[in-house]
């Protein structure tokens, strides 16, 4: 993908530019990393979120069957939709379990948020003022399939994503940041939460799927109708970000050994199924 290459060259840019080592990136979030388990786990990321927009999950036992379906089975840690699947009663989820893959890596199961529309909430931190983000971008997730709860994500082709953020006004953008940092001091994430509509996203009344905080994509800048000078100029605003995110990275702070652990678990989560 053009847009990630770019991603990628220009964060190492910045941070040449600003003379900080770019493989500090890592460590961003670092104090989030479950250095046991070796990933940035969905369990523990969930204790970040508000009681009020969390959705019920808990660790699979392989057993219990009692849930308000339809229920997500999801890697305790994984990317891009690669092995989720979606039970709609009790069948299919033994179903889900009798016929799993890796069996190595623990799952979780979530229930589904009950909002009709996705969305995908994306920021870095600034460098100037914390408070503050130095990007913050919201896209809508759509699907054209007839299903209630679509798995949607980058990898799925019939996925979208609608850059929804210059119709916000700053009064609205403000609001919903400010949801946003009731998760914490998360240096770059991206949040996906469900709503029905845009005023109840903006009034808090959602319910948060998943916060990715390993290398997550700035969804809004995959909308097709954004002129490509646009999206470029977005990415570049957010590498720039993050290198000087990266430069303000205590040297005295503790080094997590992060990246070749997550790549091990990258390569293994690719050979996961990806549901359509």
């Amino acid at each position: 993908m053009i847009l990630r290459f770019l991603l990628v060259v220009s964060y190492i840019a910045y941070c040449a530019r600003l003379r900080t080592n770019p493989s500090r990136y890592f460590q961003l979030n670092a104090t989030h990393f479950n250095p046991h388990k070796g990933y940035f786990s969905k369990l523990d990321i969930d204790q970040l979120i508000p009681s009020k927009w969390r959705l019920r999950q808990c660790l699979d036992n392989g057993v219990d069957t009692d849930f308000s379906y339809p229920v997500f089975v999801k890697p305790e840690w994984g990317q891009n939709g690669h092995g989720i699947q979606r039970a709609d009663d009790a069948a299919m989820l033994t179903s889900i379990r009798t016929h799993a893959i890796d069996r190595k890596m623990p799952h979780i199961i979530q229930e589904a948020a009950p909002g009709a529309r996705e969305f995908e909430i994306f920021w870095v931190l600034s460098a100037q003022d914390e408070r503050r983000p130095a990007v913050f971008g919201v896209a809508e997730a759509t699907n054209p399939c007839a299903e209630r709860y679509p798995i949607n994500s980058v990898k799925h082709p019939n996925t979208a994503y609608h850059d929804i953020t210059a119709s916000l006004d700053d009064a609205q953008l403000d609001a919903l940041w400010q949801h946003m940092r009731s998760l914490g001091r998360l240096v770059i994430a991206r949040a996906g939460v469900r709503a029905d509509t845009i005023e109840q996203l903006i009034n808090g009344d959602f319910h948060v799927i998943e916060v990715n905080l390993f290398v997550p994509m700035p969804l809004h800048v995959l909308d097709a109708d954004t002129p490509w000078e646009q999206r470029v100029r977005e990415v570049c605003r957010t590498t720039r970000a993050l290198a000087h995110m990266t430069r303000r990275i205590p040297r005295n702070q503790a080094t997590r050994s992060i990246f070749f652990r997550k790549w091990r678990l990258s390569r293994r989560n690719k050979m996961l199924p990806l549901t359509r």
